[in-house]
């Protein structure tokens, strides 16, 4: 989808959105995140903005011919039963020779209820040395794009109960499944 159609798509179905932050490289957490259709207003989001974001996606998501289009959309497979190595991985993304490179995470991990938000984003970011860009949809008010810019020096659970406070009373499209544990 190209710039101009996402923005014409955005006023279309009145979306209030902001501007994309000027860093060439960060992990980008998205919240809440509550449904599928998440990604693809994520997708529209970025597409707005003329930058191209890179997702983690369950691997079970990426069945045939499904997963033909999440990998050409920019979606990664992950496999969330055992450890591979994945914030390894992810730290390599972002050594590789690009001029702009967005890791998109949920932090919750799930579409479903929980407090307990994982802290991944957050040791990718440090690891790679790139800020952490808090990215956003609240339905309920039809707003999305970018709370800011978090910078994860420091301890990691202070980090991530900053973020945690950042998305606090947002909706997402199923209202009963987001919590921050600052409601």
């Amino acid at each position: 989808m190209g710039k101009a159609l996402a923005k014409l798509y955005l006023k279309l179905f009145r979306w209030n959105y902001n501007d994309f932050p000027d860093v060439d490289k960060a992990v980008v957490t998205m919240a809440p995140h509550t449904s599928m259709r998440d990604f693809i207003l994520g997708k529209i989001y970025f597409a707005s903005q003329g930058r191209t974001p890179t997702v983690l996606i369950k691997k079970e998501a990426f069945f045939w011919p499904f997963g033909y289009f999440l990998k050409k959309l920019g979606g990664i497979p992950v496999n969330r039963g055992r450890h591979t190595g994945l914030i390894e991985q992810a730290i390599e993304f972002f050594n590789e020779d690009r001029e702009r490179f967005y890791l998109v995470i949920t932090p919750e991990g799930t579409r479903k209820r929980t407090k307990n938000w994982k802290k991944g984003c957050v040791r990718i970011a440090k690891a790679a040395n790139v800020p952490i860009v808090l990215g956003f949809l609240d339905c309920e008010n039809r707003k999305m794009g970018v709370k800011g810019l978090l910078d994860p020096k420091g301890n990691e659970n202070q980090v991530m109960e900053k973020l945690k406070k950042q998305y606090k009373g947002l909706q997402g499209i199923h209202k009963d499944k987001f919590e921050t544990g600052y409601e």
